[in-house]
């Protein structure tokens, strides 16, 4: 994965001036001191063009925060700047329940102009088999910023079925101050989140949250755990192309350590039922100490929900290494996982294609995602760094910035669509206590066997 670490390099090069920065990144400041980064246009263009509508299908139902108010402050600023075109918007959460009627879109021919669209096989192979998507080149983002790797997991058969939006990666937010009343403080290894546990036992502060209900992030942490045991992220990426086995030592190894996790209660009681909803708004509700997400929740520290001395005490670091330094945290599980795509069978679908296009300008998505402190963009943003960043955004461009390895795909993400429900069942099958890590690895080797034969027919 040394090519993707390259690449990705190319976004950093400002991280001596965000670290040498601080202040809330809620109302950016711009560039040029003319105007204020996501304002719209307010010389509207003459209505010249033909009355269209575009229908916008979003997983992000909070319209206010996060990735959800990026979008639609650009969608209301191209509006504007186009009188012509209105754009509607459709909105299901969670994940699960948006994929789902994704596919009955596909299914039924029905498909939203654009869409927001996960990469690799598992999620893009049934929109391409179906010639649902419209294809783009590189071409179209010419002089955008974007990390060319970062096109890797929407690219089937030579063609490019998705704009990615964000560079994602794992990591451990933390209530510094939570910790430091308990005499503790952040992990720095596996055996320090045991001790973490150990402490808060009988209180009211759960050790970390996560959201167990939705699965998906249970296999991201397995695979963070599978990087730690064996030294990397070969392991999990051999036994998927079945160049190797989940049949091996370090699988077995990490499956006996998430169930010890289990067992000392770092992830509380019942996380198997806190959605990614439940699980966000206890720890930012002050009442878990760490938290297990993506860099995507970088907007936590403003989320206004949250009680202010919540988000003054939060930082972000990575998940801690291995006990016997085989992999450090500069080991990172990081990909490129979501974009939008454009529907190819709309009447609409050359306008879709055009706001599409449009929306990834880099003074459009990645500003507005940056100087909104929402998310990292897979796009260099150098040129739109404030001064303003918040702590939280300090803190993960500096994880981003010491990886030495990059895990790329994470292995759900690399499992065929049909295999991809038994993997995630299994995991949470493990972690619910109900199997021995032995049966589990025999389960996951055959569903990785199955998945590299329904996509390698």
């Amino acid at each position: 994965m040394k090519k993707l670490l390259t690449t990705l390099s190319a976004i950093l090069v400002f991280t001596a001036v965000v670290t040498a920065c601080g202040g809330n990144a809620e109302k950016p400041a711009t560039n040029d001191g003319s105007k204020p980064a996501n304002t719209a246009n307010t010389d509207k263009k003459p209505d010249s063009g033909q009355k269209v509508e575009i229908k916008f299908f979003s997983n992000n139902p909070d319209r206010t925060g996060g990735q959800g108010k990026a979008e639609q402050l650009l969608i209301d600023q191209y509006m504007q700047e186009n009188p012509n075109v209105k754009i509607t918007v459709e909105t299901l959460s969670p994940d699960p329940q948006f994929q789902d009627k994704l596919k009955i879109y596909n299914v039924s021919g029905d498909l939203p102009d654009v869409t927001m669209m996960w990469g690799g096989a598992r999620y893009l192979s049934p929109f391409v088999k179906n010639k649902s998507l419209v294809a783009f080149t590189k071409e179209d983002f010419a002089g955008q910023g974007f990390i060319d790797a970062a096109f890797d997991s929407f690219t089937m058969d030579g063609k490019i079925y998705g704009i990615p939006k964000n560079t994602d990666f794992l990591v451990v937010y933390v209530n510094k101050k939570v910790l430091a009343d308990k005499g503790l403080e952040p992990p720095k290894t596996e055996s320090d989140l045991f001790k973490i546990a150990e402490k808060l036992k009988g209180t009211d502060i759960v050790p970390m949250a996560l959201d167990g209900r939705d699965a998906w992030p249970l296999a991201l942490l397995f695979d963070a755990v599978v990087s730690r045991q064996s030294g990397g992220f070969d392991v999990y990426h051999k036994a998927i192309d079945r160049t190797g086995s989940f049949n091996d030592p370090a699988v077995v190894a990490s499956a006996q350590k998430l169930q010890d996790m289990v067992k000392s209660g770092v992830f509380g009681d019942g996380f198997l039922n806190l959605d990614y909803g439940a699980a966000r708004n206890l720890f930012g509700q002050g009442k878990a100490a760490m938290y297990l997400m993506g860099q995507w929740e970088m907007g936590l520290s403003t989320d206004a929900n949250f009680p202010q001395e919540v988000r003054d005490n939060m930082i972000a670091i990575p998940y801690p290494a291995s006990d016997d330094g085989k992999s450090p945290t500069t080991d990172l599980l990081a990909w490129f996982g979501g974009g939008y795509s454009v529907a190819s069978t709309t009447k609409n679908t050359d306008e879709a294609k055009k706001f599409a296009i449009w929306l990834f300008k880099k003074e459009n998505w990645a500003r507005t995602v940056w100087q909104n402190g929402i998310t990292f963009p897979a796009q260099a943003y150098d040129e739109f760094v404030t001064g303003n960043e918040t702590q939280l955004q300090k803190d993960l461009t500096e994880i981003l910035k010491s990886a030495d390895e990059i895990s790329g795909a994470n292995s759900q993400d690399r499992l065929s669509a049909s295999t991809s429900k038994g993997y995630l069942d299994s995991i949470t099958e493990l972690l619910a206590l109900k199997t021995t890590p032995e049966k589990f690895a025999e389960a996951i080797d055959a569903i990785a066997d199955k998945s590299h034969k329904e996509l390698n027919p």
